[in-house]
């Protein structure tokens, strides 16, 4: 079990909620929720920001980068002005922190252009590379 599931399956311990039901409050199929605990994946942005919402914890703690439930490390940047904005902090350019996190940089791009959104895999690694919380990196989708 990853972080990730393990968490969720604590919070539905804690709210005594089954599977079904979570995925019933948060508009999303059973087969997709259940498809996290079977097959070791991580939710897509607009599904982590659901259960982020619904149990009202960030997304960092759902994640199991945190131990913190709440998170208030949040910007109003988009995905990709934040990631620029982190790079001219750390003095580095896109193609290198893509190429460190072994990531093709028309991946940027891409997201950039709103062709594709991250994986959750590339956004923790992204936070974990800035050691920022998640929920700061996405906060346009989460909002």
């Amino acid at each position: 079990m990853n972080e990730f599931q393990e968490r969720l399956q604590e919070l539905l311990d804690e709210y005594s909620l089954s599977r079904l039901q979570l995925s019933k409050n948060i508009g999303i199929s059973f087969e997709t929720l259940n498809g996290y605990f079977n097959k070791d994946l991580y939710p897509e942005i607009s599904c982590a920001a659901r259960i982020s919402k619904y149990f009202k914890c960030s997304i960092n703690y759902l994640m199991g980068l945190t131990d913190e439930f709440n998170n208030q490390d949040i910007n109003n940047l988009s995905f990709c002005d934040t990631i620029k904005k982190l790079v001219k902090e750390k003095n580095i350019s896109i193609e290198k922190l893509m190429t460190s996190l072994n990531m093709g940089e028309t991946n940027f791009y891409r997201w950039q252009r709103g062709n594709n959104k991250p994986a959750m895999n590339s956004i923790i690694a992204i936070a974990k590379y800035f050691d920022v919380s998640i929920d700061y990196l996405i906060y346009e989708y989460i909002k």
